[in-house]
């Protein structure tokens, strides 16, 4: 009796590890490709910066966003259903660049820019143009928003949320850190006036040595559902945000180690360049898989570069074999897998979106230059 028990005690011992390590499933992304998609692409057009779906005439539609112009495509077959130019002179158009845009709640196009100039459309019709309450954020400095895909947000109160960056390139000039690490108000919601409602008022999680960082103030964002959630690029920190203030912050986990090295700048005041570690990880993506109800974080995991007498950027770019992780979690942030990526050297990841068909990561070999491919990624198995 006492032999059976105490092999019942060495077999409970050794089955009973942590649970992150027996629970968590790792492997390979492409494992999951179910599908494939297509979407239409002109040809002499490079890169497409996919934004996130809209409904419009009750058909859901993918949109991407070039500079002013907007095209609209099917969710399901790919094929380009509509396009929208935003003018930048005349009755119609916006005062400056239209650098962010996005739909809120009931199908209005919001389109603004750094300045403050904001305009509102309904289809082709400007419906109302206003210059955003900003002074509290700019601090008498000039501040820009953030990443052109990930700085607006519509809420369901019919307000939104738009995100900055306090990131000043030429403040190398005037021998001074470039990222401004007391700054606070990374996020602000406005309504449809253009009238700030609250700003944020929290700090990044940085050291003095992100003071040189061009990506450390690129927040990601997420909001979906009402729930408005934020990380810093070099951080595992989650921050949940309601009315502008942090009321949950959350260490995400990972199984892979993760490490976080700001760039660092290389040459004088008049010239140089900011390099990243090859072991330097970033954040680049919150997203919920619509059809799992899955969180997804998607990371920067690590390089190899062949920088060999190159000297244009893009070739620079594209001469990398980058490592990308994606982590996934469920409703309550515990992390259930984790799938690598790998884009080598000749090609380059772009896009990571969900729609109502699934989860789309850009092949890293597109065949054609009228259209653009994409991995159809099936999470099912990971749904409780």
């Amino acid at each position: 009796m006492n032999k059976i028990i105490f092999i019942l005690f060495l077999w409970t011992f050794f089955s009973c590890g942590p649970e992150k390590s027996t629970n968590v499933f790792q492997g390979d992304l492409e494992e999951f490709v179910v599908d494939s998609l297509s979407f239409e692409r002109k040809k002499g057009v490079g890169f497409m910066g996919f934004h996130k779906t809209t409904i419009r005439n009750g058909k859901e539609l993918l949109y991407t966003k070039q500079n002013e112009t907007f095209q609209f495509f099917d969710v399901r077959s790919g094929r380009r259903i509509d396009f929208l130019t935003i003018p930048t002179e005349g009755p119609k158009g916006i005062k400056g660049r239209a650098e962010v845009g996005g739909f809120l709640e009931d199908d209005m196009l919001l389109i603004t820019n750094s300045t403050g100039n904001t305009n509102i459309y309904f289809r082709d019709t400007l419906m109302t143009t206003f210059r955003r309450e900003m002074d509290s954020f700019a601090n008498g400095r000039y501040i820009y928003l953030g990443d052109a895909r990930n700085s607006f947000h519509s809420l369901p109160s019919g307000n939104f949320e738009l995100t900055f960056n306090p990131f000043e390139f030429m403040a190398i000039r005037e021998g001074r850190d470039g990222l401004d690490l007391s700054f606070t108000s990374w996020i602000g919601e406005f309504d449809r006036n253009g009238k700030v409602i609250c700003e944020s008022d929290f700090l990044a999680p940085y050291d003095k040595s992100f003071g040189e960082s061009t990506q450390g103030g690129k927040l990601v964002r997420m909001v979906e559902e009402g729930e408005s959630w934020a990380m810093f690029p070099y951080s595992d920190s989650l921050y949940q945000i309601k009315n502008c203030e942090v009321i949950q912050r959350l260490k995400l986990n990972s199984l892979s180690s993760i490490y976080y090295f700001p760039e660092k700048y290389e040459g004088n005041k008049n010239s140089g360049r900011w390099v990243k570690p090859e072991d330097g990880a970033s954040n680049l993506y919150l997203i919920k898989d619509v059809s799992t109800g899955l969180f997804i974080r998607f990371i920067h995991l690590r390089e190899k570069r062949n920088e060999t007498d190159k000297v244009d950027l893009h070739q620079k770019m594209v001469s990398k074999e980058v490592t990308y992780l994606m982590l996934i979690y469920d409703e309550d942030w515990k992390l259930l897998a984790e799938l690598e990526q790998v884009y080598y050297p000749g090609t380059k990841f772009e896009n990571l979106f969900s729609t109502s068909e699934g989860l789309f990561i850009n092949k890293p070999e597109q065949k054609s230059e009228d259209e653009y491919e994409f991995y159809k990624i099936d999470l099912s198995q990971f749904r409780n």
